[in-house]
């Protein structure tokens, strides 16, 4: 779910075109086992090696349309389609202006293709798009640049050296390297005065919301500083990063924090010896990440003392209306 183009909360539920794909013949070649599910839900007890009829096929995606539906807007959703969550279902974040689609699927959605592949992405697509037109998914349908191609565009990458000079780093041979972080960064307005709770809230929340609460991989903090660099700001500010990781700390998880202000090796002082974080902690500035981007963090190298980057982001359609 997106806010003002802010993640808010990510879900995912077993639904798609290619859990089940027949042949030219009706003869099923692939089977996923929650196409097996879903068969199962329509009333088929399919195998690898069966014969779909289009009549069927359709069923299987009418059924599945309806779970997609009742994951979506069910208040809790029915229990037989909880258990087709991935993650944990969808909090309450409010009203919805409207739902947007992208992939395979979204091709029929939109009625941008009309070709059948073998698998259920016609049906379902078109399954979709009656319940959105029926007011069974009560949302208005936006447009979409592009569908097939919207997920994700491509990928970029690039490298930069950060100093380790004004930065922090507790141990570099145990924090380094590092690969494939995931980069989160969390909302929040920093005033004259810091409030430490508000800090700490937007980052449990986003955590939450990106599904890294619990995760075991670690995570690359994405901070964004603005203001005087004052003592008490900036010690507001350390306290609200420790207490909204402070479950992770607790587990004794290294801490990775990027800013984008020139504060770095401050704030990990604060962290450290006066709030008493004595996990391995990571802390460098002159980064501006965003989250869907992922980080590899290179050995310290000697003796310029700098920390090698490599920012991986992916690269989605800047069409009109998305």
């Amino acid at each position: 779910m997106l806010d003002r183009g802010r993640v808010v909360a990510t879900a995912a539920v077993h639904v798609g075109g290619r859990l089940q794909v027949v042949d030219e013949a009706g003869r099923i070649v692939r089977l996923d086992p929650a196409g097996s599910g879903h068969a199962a839900r329509a009333g088929y007890a399919w195998e690898l090696g069966d014969t779909a009829t289009e009549e069927e096929l359709t069923q299987v995606a009418e059924t599945m349309a309806d779970a997609l539906v009742a994951a979506v807007t069910g208040d809790p959703p029915p229990a037989d389609v909880l258990s087709l969550y991935l993650t944990d279902p969808l909090v309450e974040v409010g009203p919805i202006d409207g739902v947007m689609f992208s992939g395979g699927v979204a091709e029929y959605v939109y009625d941008r293709e009309t070709e059948r592949f073998g698998d259920l992405g016609r049906p379902l697509g078109r399954a979709i798009r009656a319940r959105v037109d029926s007011g069974a998914l009560p949302y208005p349908l936006l447009p979409a640049g592009e569908c097939i191609r919207a997920t994700a565009l491509g990928a970029s990458e690039y490298s930069v050296q950060l100093s380790g000079n004004t930065g922090c780093i507790s141990d570099p041979d145990a924090l380094l390297p590092r690969r494939n972080l995931q980069v989160l960064r969390p909302s929040y307005e920093l005033g004259d005065t810091v409030d430490p709770v508000t800090v700490a809230t937007a980052i449990r929340r986003h955590l939450v919301a990106l599904d890294a609460a619990h995760a075991d991989a670690d995570i690359a903090l994405a901070m964004s500083w603005t203001g005087l660099p004052s003592h008490a700001r900036l010690l507001a500010f350390a306290q609200g990063v420790r207490d909204g990781l402070a479950e992770r700390i607790a587990l004794g998880k290294p801490v990775y924090v990027m800013l984008d202000g020139d504060v770095a090796m401050t704030l990990g002082r604060l962290l450290r010896q006066e709030l008493g974080v004595l996990t391995g902690l990571l802390v460098v500035d002159g980064l501006a990440l965003r989250d869907f981007d992922w980080i590899d963090i290179g050995r310290m190298r000697y003796p310029s003392n700098t920390v090698p980057v490599t920012i991986k982001s992916l690269v989605f359609s800047q069409s009109p209306g998305v």
